[in-house]
């Protein structure tokens, strides 16, 4: 119940409506510590919704601020919610994500900082994507070799 309440006060504090497919959404974004896709979303929800309604969805969490691009691969965009440092639409994560080899999922890495990289005025840069990737905690625990 308490995180119904807080989907609807973050839906709110976006200029967001609180529709159950954005309820839902919202709640699976809570309860994984990975990003998600469009297809894991669709895959995961309890009620039935067409894809576009997912796409829309997401489209107008990540204009409001409320998500991120995390990664893009071959199963499309992966999305992970935006933490309270991200300043609104500005999207500026400054903050690293990891990919695992071999579960596939994107984690944020909040607390690994990107370094600053400096460029001549020749340029504009619109986004930087810092990536590592490796082996998650929990693929290493399943490895015996480990």
């Amino acid at each position: 119940m308490e995180d119904k309440r807080l989907i609807g006060d973050l839906l709110s504090a976006h200029g967001l409506k609180k529709t159950p497919i954005r309820m839902e959404m919202l709640g699976l974004f809570m309860d994984h510590d990975f990003a998600l896709s469009a297809s894991d979303i669709v895959a995961k929800m309890t009620s039935k919704r067409d894809r576009v309604t997912v796409y829309r969805a997401l489209s107008s969490f990540e204009e409001s601020g409320i998500l991120h691009r995390a990664s893009e691969d071959g199963q499309g965009v992966k999305y992970a919610l935006c933490g309270k440092n991200c300043p609104g639409e500005a999207h500026t994560h400054q903050h690293a994500h990891f990919i695992c080899e071999e579960c596939n999922q994107t984690y944020c890495l909040d607390d690994v900082k990107i370094p600053e990289v400096k460029l001549s005025d020749e340029f504009l840069v619109n986004r930087v994507n810092y990536t590592l990737s490796g082996i998650c905690k929990d693929c290493k625990s399943l490895d015996p070799v480990a």
